[in-house]
């Protein structure tokens, strides 16, 4: 018969091992070329977001706006078109990206209410934490 201790011991890990899962990192980058932002390293519920949102629901799950140097003016929004191939999404802009220009990139893929730890501290929030990234071109 086991003794309490085995059991907590046994539970104990076996709660360890699911929580040590390795969440995918979403990373997002120019491509080489510059000519698209590339966001890899999707999870399994983005890449079914991507693959079954129109055009105009994706463009809501991804946002991309040009920051200007004095921040005293409005953000200025990027408008182009998202394509889908394995599991990297790009963001094709309609006019090419500028040279010394900064960009700031806002999505909600492999986004979540918290991580582990917030859960555990309690601090989740109502709302999705919206992932967000500088790039300089």
């Amino acid at each position: 018969m086991f003794s309490k201790l085995t059991l907590f011991a046994i539970c104990c890990f076996v709660f360890s091992s699911c929580s040590l899962k390795k969440e995918k990192e979403l990373a997002i980058n120019f491509s080489t070329d510059s000519t698209a932002i590339l966001f890899t390293g999707l999870d399994e519920v983005s890449l079914f977001r991507a693959k079954e949102q129109t055009d105009s629901l994706l463009n809501e799950l991804v946002t991309i706006s040009e920051l200007n140097k004095d921040r005293a003016t409005q953000e200025i929004a990027i408008t182009g078109t998202m394509l889908l191939k394995n599991d990297t999404l790009a963001f094709i802009p309609n006019t090419p990206f500028v040279k010394g220009k900064t960009y700031l990139v806002q999505t909600l893929l492999n986004s979540s209410f918290g991580k582990t730890e917030d859960i555990l501290k309690g601090d989740v929030g109502k709302t999705v934490k919206k992932q967000e990234k500088i790039l300089l071109r």
